[in-house]
């Protein structure tokens, strides 16, 4: 009969390998699942080492990107807990996945992850190696399933939540394409007008020797200026938003954006209604995944992206921690709107707060939502008005000294 080695974990959490005797590898997830373990592998002896170099020829694939992107991460989330459920062993389905990823990043990940796994590292142990591909939401879930030996479902909530944040991504940036393409295409169209069609018109007017109103002098001195330096002011303008994104990352920077960002007219609503559903779907995920409040609210702090929030949740967990309620202490915490105490409330009172945030994080979405849209709609005229304006200014600045001609002439 062949033999197998397997490894497994135990619901504590504990690693353990051996190698048995059977007459397959059926039979062997059997007695390993009567017994309550988590399969991690089994491979028959003797083939591990032919698999393990058809795995290294197989290491990267030919036209594969590098970036790691949310669709790479949603597809795996999704595929892994399918061939959980179907009954592929983890170090497996790891294989197969990364073997499969359109992405060459996440390939290389997935790869050393295997042989951490294989190591005697927990699933969740090996991702925390990787904390800017995995977050502290994939780590707690995954960790939980782990736990709980329930990896499979809690990674199919996983994938269900991050098949929602992409498909709400992708109405966000759908919806700011037009206004983007239309800033760009009305600064290239300035740029162009400056570089190239004023200049000739300062060489007629220069020919008649006529004193130009203030605001074609105006005019004239930025089409120069812009002649003269085109390359400057094209880096001066790409430079203005690489240095805006650097200091963008920096901590003080940040720490100041974070609080002035929510006060802004117009983008300061959308800016709140973006992080109260990030809050709030993440704690929805997190509690009905199987973890404990406290835990749900450590994770959501880390993974915010805003630190006066961070520190308000992190408040907020400590006094859940001592055993005060969650809806009073959101309450007190006034950054916190009263919706979201209320319904917490009630989901504490009846047992469903994983279905309540549910309900919250959905009507957040909606709200972001229609108030991108209402910002678009009333940019769109706005910048036509303003294209206007600009257009209009500096068709006014070069008729006026034809008027001068004209009046000269007769």
């Amino acid at each position: 009969m062949p033999k197998f080695n397997y490894i497994v974990k135990t619901k504590e959490g504990q690693t353990k390998k051996s190698t048995v005797t059977a007459a397959s590898k059926e039979e062997i997830v059997s007695r390993l699942r009567s017994k309550g373990f988590f399969i991690v592998s089994i491979k028959e002896v003797g083939q591990a080492a032919k698999r393990r170099s058809f795995f290294a020829v197989n290491f990267y694939r030919k036209g594969k990107r590098r970036s790691i992107k949310l669709q790479d991460l949603t597809l795996f989330a999704r595929n892994l807990a399918t061939t959980l459920s179907s009954g592929v062993t983890l170090l497996r389905s790891l294989e197969i996945i990364a073997n499969q990823s359109e992405s060459a990043g996440l390939e290389n990940i997935l790869k050393k992850t295997i042989n951490e796994v294989r190591g005697g590292l927990s699933l969740g142990e090996a991702f925390a190696k990787y904390p800017k591909v995995f977050s502290s939401l994939w780590r707690g879930i995954v960790q939980v399933g782990e736990t709980s030996g329930n990896l499979p479902f809690v990674l199919d909530k996983l994938a269900e939540y991050m098949e929602l944040r992409m498909e709400f991504e992708r109405k966000i940036k759908s919806a700011l394409i037009y206004p983007a393409i239309l800033m760009i295409a009305a600064t290239v169209a300035v740029l162009i007008f400056f570089k190239f069609i004023l200049p000739k018109f300062v060489t007629i007017f220069d020919q008649f020797k006529i004193e130009l109103p203030l605001p074609t002098k105006i005019v004239f001195a930025m089409s120069n200026f812009v002649e003269k330096n085109f390359l400057m002011v094209v880096l001066g303008v790409v430079g203005f938003f690489v240095l805006a994104m650097f200091l963008r990352k920096q901590p003080a920077v940040q720490n100041i954006w974070d609080r002035v960002g929510m006060k802004l007219p117009l983008l300061g609503g959308i800016i709140f209604s973006f992080y109260l559903e990030r809050i709030t779907s993440t704690i929805y995920i997190l509690i009905d995944s199987g973890l404990p409040i406290v835990y749900a609210l450590e994770i959501t702090a880390s993974s915010v992206g805003n630190r006066l929030f961070q520190e308000s949740i992190f408040y907020v967990r400590e006094q859940v921690r001592e055993g005060a309620s969650l809806s009073e202490e959101l309450r007190k915490v006034n950054l916190f709107p009263l919706l979201v105490s209320e319904m917490s409330k009630i989901g504490e009172e009846t047992g469903t707060i994983a279905d309540v945030f549910q309900k919250i994080s959905s009507h957040y979405r909606k709200d972001l939502v229609t108030k991108v849209e209402r910002i678009i709609a009333a940019f769109e005229p706005l910048m036509i008005v303003f294209m206007g304006v600009i257009i209009g200014g500096l068709v006014i600045s070069l008729f006026l000294p034809l008027f001068q001609l004209v009046t000269l002439g007769n």
